[in-house]
């Protein structure tokens, strides 16, 4: 079971609102290939990954209990969910018809409490199933009921009473003492049933766990190989909750019937909780949530794992899944149908913390893949002050790309920091004068000034004549109508193939549009500039031509500049309603036309919180003119504002990456870099790699050869001011 598992994740789901309760995997549809269904406010919803089709079941609002099962005989599941009705929660059943359209069936139509945990089991051994729900709540609405099928499954079933009253999360049954009668797990209890059959009245209440809250996960396996379930319970909701297995020991006497041994503690949000035999050993699996119920704290580092006894509940070992990504309801299922188990969830979201809610399937990698393998190292730890960009260009002239940042840069490869002198930032390399050479174009300061205060929109470029022994030769370009520049790009994009630098600001919101600064025939004289465009724009612009009529376009958060070939440009729209940080241009699905990656920056300075945010990809229509372009997310993280595109791997295909930017938790912020590649061709499910898990990334995360054939990472934060990162693979 070890080895290194990937992680695939779905985002391009069926519309839904912000919470995804309830989490099944199976064949719905009889096609042979497993789907994941999923239900929660919106609708109830599949995934198949096979082929990223995608579909919803029903509209509405579902709760946590879900399963699949043949309600009807007819040799194919079918999903029974807890549903919020007209006038209260119920308990449905959906059956595929013709034409793809399921129909609904009600199978209680008047629950108390919303039904959390769902199973099926013969507790009267007439050889038909029974549901088994609980209905979650405190109050007269919790307990545990059994639903007697009919006859005719579409009519309401008939319900019974096990207990009333009790609130338990957690739902398990079998045959524990051997009797020939079932027995119902519920929490840290148990129930067992009347002498005089299951429906005589109300079972008698034992607990098994004294020490455990009432709110877990149960399942049920044969540790000791005696012939009996014994019981495997974790504490679900709490960051300090307690995970054990329960020897059945009801055929040894009354005295001590259940013996606890304990598997794991603390376990944080335990909420998804399966075990069973493989061979002779025994195997539990446990994967925490990112996130509990009641404002609980965030769980970074939620982990998913595999404890293996080969000696009957003598020894265990700990086999790591995964960690840094929390899931819900998940489950062991063969997805793909190779005969080997994969894990597979889904994110419980709730806004604003979270976003749009997930899907997820890891699966055991055959080898260490390509984008798991970059080693981190510090270019600098001591850097004196913030940069509002980081870049690569070759300024010493020896053919090698050093490291520019701020007001430094770092020589290739012992990359000791080095002084630009006279500027306060560093923000693009470009051959301004036609020699073949790159200068840096570049802020002059604020006298006087550190941090924000220092900022000015004051540009210049610089010559390096000799950079090793600080000689530059420095030269005006005039000074910008915003604050400073936050987002700058040069290119060849005036008429003639002239050469232009384009200059967005940091208060762009506040009236102060981009710019355009063309270069003149002697770049030595001050630059003239103008308006670009109204338009509100995010903080980075990538010259690209768009729509493939030979000239480069500007793409500016939100939107693209079609360049009209006369020195002006005219705003189009790419994607509505999404607040832009960073973007990359890359042909994402590989139909030979550019798409656009786009990271959303959601800052809430009030609460002093990073809520997550959406990491997308805009796919455009045949006429890029004619927007809104499709938008797909590839995930939710926090504040994605370093973004990147390009062929780590060497495959041939684009990955994308992003880092996350969390301004209140300096050295804190426990934010990651993330790799995606598609599982897909169509860029609906993709693969994640979490690079690092310990560095704020603002305006950084660019992917540059600083050795011929290595692609490396460079980036650096707002807040981690002292650090220069570089990735490099291994």
């Amino acid at each position: 079971m070890g080895g290194i598992w990937e992680m695939r994740i779905f985002n391009d789901l069926p519309p839904t609102t912000h919470l995804l309760n309830s989490f099944a995997a199976g064949d719905v549809d009889g096609d042979g290939k497993v789907e994941l269904v999923s239900g929660g406010d919106g609708g109830l919803i599949w995934f198949r990954p096979a082929d990223s089709a995608s579909g919803q079941i029903a509209e509405g609002s579902f709760h946590v209990g879900l399963t699949l099962a043949d309600v009807d005989g007819d040799g194919a599941p079918e999903p029974v969910a807890g549903m919020q009705g007209e006038k209260g929660w119920v308990i449905v059943w959906f059956k595929l018809g013709g034409g793809g359209a399921w129909e609904k069936r009600v199978i209680d139509g008047a629950c108390t409490a919303g039904a959390h945990d769902m199973v099926f089991a013969d507790v009267d051994g007439d050889g038909v199933d029974e549901l088994l729900a609980n209905g979650a709540g405190r109050g007269a609405g919790a307990g545990t009921f059994i639903y007697r099928r009919p006859r005719d499954a579409r009519a309401l079933w008939g319900k019974h009473e096990v207990s009333r009253g009790l609130f338990r999360e957690g739902l398990a049954a079998a045959d524990l003492d051997g009797d020939g009668r079932v027995e119902i797990v519920h929490g840290p209890d148990l129930f067992v049933p009347p002498k005089d059959g299951p429906y005589a009245g109300p079972w008698e209440r034992r607990t098994y766990a004294p020490g455990f809250r009432e709110m877990c996960r149960v399942a049920l396996a044969d540790v000791t190989g005696n012939g009996r379930p014994d019981i495997v319970t974790a504490e679900s909701e709490w960051m300090d909750g307690r995970m054990a297995w329960f020897e059945n020991r009801m055929g040894e006497g009354p005295d001590a019937p259940w013996v606890e041994h304990p598997l794991d503690s603390p376990v944080a949000y335990a909420h998804s909780l399966s075990a069973w035999r493989e061979g002779e050993a025994v195997k539990v699996f446990m994967a925490e949530m990112e996130k509990g119920g009641w404002d609980a704290p965030y769980n970074y580092h939620a982990r998913l794992s595999v404890y293996v006894s080969p000696d009957r509940g003598e020894t265990w070992r700990v086999e790591p899944v995964y960690r840094g990504a929390g899931t819900h309801e998940a489950a062991a299922v063969d997805v793909d149908g190779d005969g080997c188990l994969e894990f597979a969830g889904k994110e419980c979201c709730q806004l604003p913390v979270l976003g749009q809610p997930k899907f997820q399937v890891w699966k055991r990698a055959p080898a260490p893949p390509a984008l798991a393998r970059f080693r981190h190292r510090f270019i600098d730890r001591d850097k004196p002050q913030t940069g509002t960009d980081i870049f690569a260009a070759d300024v010493d002239g020896d053919g090698r790309k050093d490291v520019v940042c701020a007001a430094w840069w770092y020589r290739n490869p012992t990359w000791e920091r080095r002084t630009i002198p006279g500027i306060e930032q560093a923000i693009l390399a470009y051959d301004v004068d036609g020699d073949g050479r790159q200068e840096i174009v570049a802020t002059k300061g604020r006298p006087g000034q550190t941090g924000y205060g220092a900022l000015t929109s004051e540009l210049c470029w610089l010559k390096p004549v000799d950079p090793l022994n600080g000689a530059w030769e420095e030269h005006a370009i005039g000074t910008g109508g915003g604050d400073w520049p936050h987002g700058c790009a040069m290119a060849p994009m005036l008429p003639g193939g002239r050469l232009a630098l384009v200059a967005g600001y940091h208060n762009a919101g506040q009236g102060h549009p981009p710019e355009i600064f063309e270069v003149p025939d002697d770049p030595k004289r001050p630059w003239p500039a103008r308006a670009l465009a109204e338009v509100e724009y995010g903080e980075e612009i990538a010259p690209f031509d768009v729509n493939g009529d030979g000239r480069l376009d500007l793409v500016m958060g939100p939107w693209w500049l079609e360049n009209n070939g006369d020195g002006t440009f005219s705003p189009r729209e790419i994607v509505e309603g999404l607040q832009v940080a960073r973007l990359a241009v890359a042909d994402v699905n590989g139909d030979g036309r550019p798409d656009v990656v786009l990271g959303e920056e959601v800052l809430d300075f009030k609460n002093r919180v990073t809520p997550y945010s959406r990491l997308v990809w805009c796919e455009p229509p045949e006429d890029p003119r004619k927007g809104p372009w499709r938008t797909h997310q590839i995930d939710t993280i926090r504040c994605p504002h370093s973004v990147a595109a390009a062929d780590l791997d060497g495959d041939g295909e684009v990955e994308v990456l992003a880092g996350e930017h969390d301004p209140f938790w300096p050295y804190r912020a426990q934010c990651r870099l993330y790799a995606y590649k598609k599982a897909d061709p169509q860029g609906r499910s993709w693969y994640r790699y979490t690079l690092d898990n310990r560095f704020e990334h603002h305006d950084g995360v660019k992917v540059v050869d600083l050795t011929p054939g290595r692609p490396a990472i460079l980036s650096h934060g707002w807040r981690d001011t002292a650090y220069v990162h570089l990735w490099e693979p291994f």
